[in-house]
């Protein structure tokens, strides 16, 4: 990313992440220092942090009290945290949220 930002051929670049990231730790890694001493955020700016709402589970998987380690989900074994955990940590940080899958609920 530090490569392709460095050489200002783009205006934006999008970089998706899977769906159980935290929004916190991708933000960050704009501030950490490569080997050479060099910041991402020395050749790039975050702009913003869009995250996907599948409207068709969203409001189930709040509800869960299922856990990160109960899906496999890349939890360590100290992480407590639930489903609906990160949930909330992806909608909250996010600068914007894109609704998916709104054909499949009803206004209510």
């Amino acid at each position: 990313v530090a490569k392709i930002a460095s050489q200002g051929q783009f205006d934006y670049l999008l970089i998706e992440s899977t769906g159980v990231s935290e929004p916190m730790p991708v933000a960050e890694t704009f501030t950490f220092e490569d080997s050479q001493g060099l910041k991402l955020g020395d050749v790039a700016q975050l702009d913003c942090l869009v995250t996907v709402v599948d409207c068709s589970r969203f409001f189930r998987e709040l509800e869960s009290i299922e856990s990160l380690q109960d899906r496999d989900w890349h939890a360590e074994p100290e992480d407590k945290r639930t489903i609906s955990h990160l949930l909330c940590d992806q909608v909250e940080f996010a600068n914007g949220v894109v609704l998916n899958k709104c054909d499949l609920v009803n206004e209510e």
